[in-house]
């Protein structure tokens, strides 16, 4: 039996599947999400395969010997993403997955529906934010792999991969329910943005010296 120890390493082609997995195990507002999808791999098409597929360079797993319990991904130009995820990943999903009916209320949709709509409308990072944090991320831990550092360690592993490719700053997008992330967020520096819907735009900025700066809120 394997007793190796947990660790973070780079991200390699074959953890895709994994990064499908513990998005869906998260997926409910961090917790496991497996019964709300008929189709599984909804979450992990919008959130994490692309970046495991064209930013596998900024992208990090934490691996136990249960195997990838956690990953972080990330895009070092979110307009550049967004274009080439525009171009090369959502036209496909599009004729694949419809959108919801546009009479169809937020609140009445199932989670398939609300992955769809991401799908035909993806979040784009606002202007004021790019300009000072053109960097972003998404990072997903299952229960077996949190309170344990792990989160701290992978956005380690990332701003180290950010600052040195010039990257000025990051931002994040998490749900104003999850409060539990966004103080966890806070405590590394990070400040309120944007608090557009129901969600909330954190950032951080980089400062020359390689710490990490926080920003001011803008919330």
């Amino acid at each position: 039996m394997d007793h190796s120890p947990a660790q973070v390493r780079p991200y390699r082609a074959e953890d895709l599947d994994a990064l499908y997995e513990v998005c869906l195990l998260t997926a409910d507002n961090g917790g496991d999400g497996t019964a709300q999808y008929a189709d599984p791999r909804l979450p992990g098409l919008v959130h994490a395969a692309p970046y495991g597929l064209f930013a596998p360079d900024l992208a990090f797993v934490v691996e136990d010997a249960a195997g990838v319990g956690g990953y972080i991904v990330g895009a070092r130009d979110s307009r550049a993403f967004e274009a080439r995820l525009e171009l090369e990943w959502w036209p496909p999903l599009r004729a694949r997955y419809p959108g919801p009916p546009p009479e169809l209320p937020a609140e009445r949709r199932t989670g398939d529906q609300r992955q769809a709509f991401r799908i035909h409308h993806p979040w784009l990072v606002s202007d004021a934010v790019y300009a000072r944090f053109p960097s972003h991320l998404h990072i997903n831990l299952d229960a077996r792999a949190r309170r344990q550092g792990w989160g701290t360690k992978l956005l380690a592993a990332l701003f180290d991969q950010l600052r040195a490719g010039g990257s000025a700053g990051v931002h994040l997008t998490t749900s104003t329910t999850n409060t539990r992330a966004i103080a966890f967020y806070h405590t590394l520096g990070f400040e309120v943005l944007e608090q557009p819907g129901t969600a909330t735009v954190m950032g951080l900025r980089f400062d020359g010296s390689g710490r990490m700066e926080a920003s001011p809120s803008r919330s």
